[in-house]
């Protein structure tokens, strides 16, 4: 193990050897059948694909977050999940905007996670086909059952996407049993900000005693907090997500059933709230700083989406096994307006030491996006129930993406903040349209081998082919330098197989030793060019996660401990090339073993009082290049940790509830995010000047309700109002932009059940 590690988990591993071996001790063995009333009830998930499990009882590193920890903490979009759950970051960019990261592993190329929002796979849709790891699906988590955050590799399973993990934000099913509805409001305010509200609400309707419907409604507008000082408007960065969900069961027969689920989602903002803070130069010209809060670019910004994610699945159990039929598909359409001012001024630069042809350049500059995707996914797999010492679950799965993408570079009116419309005095500057198809095929299994009620084996593989088939079309070239050309088609194929082996014990019931070793992957593709110097294509990249762990649960069930020590190596790695000091991406790989990631895990919960439940989320990592990086900008030297990663991140939350007299009761519960320093934003030091330092931020709420007809929760985040910068972004073309967190928010949330 590193230094890393050895300086930095002595007390985890000497609790988690502690807890091992007083685990194993016969006098503290606990039969679940003994647990009291009191005791914590177990957990399910779902995330093997071999029906509903407990998460003791499931030998990896899987974090959940329960319906009431949802709804104690909070929780309203992804980026919230992310603050609660070990090991899992974002690269938030504001609503619809974000990159999702598991133990530190993001980059260029295809998405590392795989977000999955019941059984339906998504895609997030990047400024370009080659970055999909951007723009993740986000939609409004309520009525939802749990999330399940699967850390390490899941590439037998889950396929290119789940490199480093899975998430899964799992829905309430419709129920046949009960008729239920629920509708809430809330209204708060921010501080230096302007409202925020939300209507909710939700009918679930039995058909018969065979079939339900359960529909979900909802609006939700998020205020704003940063003024455009350009153009007079404050609080730019609102937002408003309206949508619906649907989901439908029909017992079809005594083992067959038939679900579906129909999410769609209307999002509407002025894209992401980043300030300008402190100044900044581009191309020998100053941007001078406006405010922590505060922005001034010529352009108005403008991010709206919709999604429609859909599915159908068909379930038949045999008996000594499950089949299931699954049938996927997702639709996004988008469109995006940032500022880009900058790269008029970086080009002159450019022009005056004779690095750039001597042409006209644009003075204020917008950068607009259209696209569109779409998304088919067929998966079918057999899980079997044998009496026997073995079982399996094996399955093929097709998948097919399309996205087209539109950009354009169009001027801009510095006064209004909007864009010029394009005529035959005033041309477009850029514009170009593509079109990225992405098929996908495999075969996948995990086979599990019992020698006895302790101990078992998992072997797995996964084979699949790849092929992409990338089309431009060139419409008015790079600021009107030559002709726009005729369409340029690029193909590429791959197929690979990977492998997973994992092995676990039990020395009682209420403890499980475990250790794996499995591989992730991410597809490669092709890139098309905007300037000649960027590479035709790359190719796919993967991993080897090591890890172990221990699960442990004490005190009939008042308190559940787990941990998991990791080493992930990732070969070929897809970079980031980069080229005109960073106006232009392409996709390269590190050949060999480039990266490492080696950190650990802990998730405790505990109900040590009746009424009281308290935990703590917490891991500690770095993940770094282990090869010199020279063809990315700010060439990082091996050692050097990835940009965008802390070096630890916890959150602890209590939950205190008691009866009040007859059907009422109350509750108080807080919650703590914290999250360590940034080293690098940026691999070149001239904008890597102000990293996101470290920050804590604590919300809480009481919640006064009567049985479950009726509550009235007042919450408050960001309680002391910290100044906690999310995200930073600056570079060639681009002047000092920052993401603050939310000041401080008041509000209030009424909810009526029936």
């Amino acid at each position: 193990m590193s230094a890393f590690l050895k300086s930095r988990t002595i007390w985890a591993a000497s609790a988690a050897t502690a807890a091992i071996l007083c685990g194993a001790a016969p006098a503290y063995a606990q039969d679940a059948s003994t647990a009291d009333d009191n005791a914590q009830a177990p957990i399910i998930v779902t995330a093997s694909k071999r029906g509903n499990e407990t998460v003791q009882n499931t030998p990896s590193s899987i974090g959940v977050l329960t319906a009431d920890q949802l709804e104690s903490k909070n929780v309203v979009n992804f980026d919230d999940i992310t603050r609660n759950v070990a090991g899992l970051n974002v690269i938030n960019e504001g609503p619809g905007l974000n990159t999702i990261m598991i133990r530190g592993l993001v980059g260029a190329g295809e998405s590392t996670v795989g977000l999955y929002y019941d059984n339906l796979p998504t895609s997030g849709s990047g400024e370009s086909a080659a970055l999909t790891s951007g723009r993740q699906t986000d939609l409004v988590v309520w009525d939802a059952a749990r999330v399940e955050v699967l850390r390490g590799p899941q590439s037998t399973l889950y396929g290119s996407s789940a490199l480093a993990g899975v998430v899964r934000i799992i829905s309430n099913e419709a129920d046949p049993a009960d008729f239920a509805g629920r509708m809430d409001l809330s209204a708060a305010t921010i501080k230096e900000g302007s409202p925020s509200w939300s209507v909710k609400g939700m009918l679930n309707l039995p058909v018969g005693d065979k079939a339900a419907v359960r529909l979900v409604g909802y609006q939700v507008h998020t205020g704003g907090f940063v003024d455009d000082v350009q153009h007079g408007i404050k609080n730019f960065n609102q937002a408003d997500q309206t949508g619906f969900r649907l989901n439908t069961k029909v017992e079809l027969g005594p083992d067959t059933t038939l679900t579906s689920q129909l999410y769609v989602q209307r999002l509407e903002s002025a894209g992401a709230g980043f300030s300008q803070p402190w100044a900044s130069s581009i191309g020998g010209v100053a941007y001078p700083a406006v405010g922590e809060l505060q922005s001034k670019l010529p352009t108005k910004g403008q991010f709206n989406d919709t999604t429609v994610l859909g599915g159908l699945t068909l379930e038949h159990d045999f008996g000594p096994a499950v089949v299931t039929l699954t049938q996927a598909y997702q639709h996004r359409k988008n469109d995006a307006i940032k500022d880009n001012s900058g790269m008029g001024d970086f080009f002159r630069f450019l022009q005056s030491i004779d690095a750039f042809p001597d042409t006209a350049t644009p003075t204020d500059l917008a950068f607009i996006q259209h696209q569109k995707l779409e998304l088919w996914n067929t998966e079918a797999r057999v899980a079997t129930k044998f009496d026997g010492p073995f079982n399996l679950v094996a399955g093929v799965m097709y998948q097919t993406r399309d996205t087209e993408i539109e950009n354009i570079l169009q001027d801009v009116d510095r006064v209004s903040g909007d864009v010029i419309p394009a005529s035959a005095t005033n041309p477009i500057w850029f514009q170009r349209s593509a079109r990225f198809k992405l098929d996908q095929f495999a075969a996948f299994g995990e086979a599990t081998v019992k020698f006895s009620d302790r101990f078992s084996v998992l072997g797995g593989i996964r084979y699949f082919t790849a092929k992409r088939r990338d089309v431009l079309t060139p419409i008015v070239p790079f600021l009107r330098l030559g002709t726009a050309g005729t369409p340029d088609t690029l193909t590429s194929k791959e197929n690979k197989a990977i492998f997973k082996f994992e092995a676990d014990y039990k020395p009682t019931d209420n403890v499980m030793l475990y250790a794996s070793a499995s591989q992730g992957y991410r597809v490669g593709g092709t890139v098309l060019k905007v300037v000649p110097e960027l590479p035709d294509a790359y190719g796919p990249d993967y991993t080897w996660n090591f890890e172990a762990g221990a699960k442990t649960q004490w005190f009939n069930n008042h308190l559940t401990a787990n941990i998991a020590l990791y080493h992930i190596n990732w070969y070929d790695t897809q970079i980031s090339g980069e080229f005109y000091n960073g106006a232009f991406e392409g996709i390269l790989n590190c050949e060999g073993l480039c990266a490492r990631s080696q950190g650990i895990e802990v998730d405790i919960s505990a109900r040590p009082v009746r009424g009281l439940d308290i935990g703590f989320s917490g891991t500690l990592f770095k993940a770094k290049w282990l090869k010199d990086q020279p063809a990315m900008n700010g060439s990082p030297l091996a050692g050097t940790q990835f940009t965008d990663t802390p070096r630890h991140t916890f959150s602890a939350y209590a939950n205190y509830h008691w009866n009040l007299g007859g059907d009422f009761d109350m509750a108080l519960a807080a919650n703590v995010q914290n999250s360590g320093r940034i080293a690098y934003s940026d691999y070149r030091p001239q904008y890597n000047l102000h990293t996101p330092g470290a920050y804590t931020l604590v919300d809480v709420s009481a919640t006064l309700s009567k049985g479950d007809t009726w509550s009235t929760k007042l919450f408050v985040d960001n309680l002391f109002d910290k100044r906690a910068l999310f995200n930073l972004t600056a570079d060639s073309v681009t002047p000092y932009s920052a993401l603050y967190a939310t000041p401080r928010t008041i509000g209030v949330e009424f909810s009526v059940k029936y």
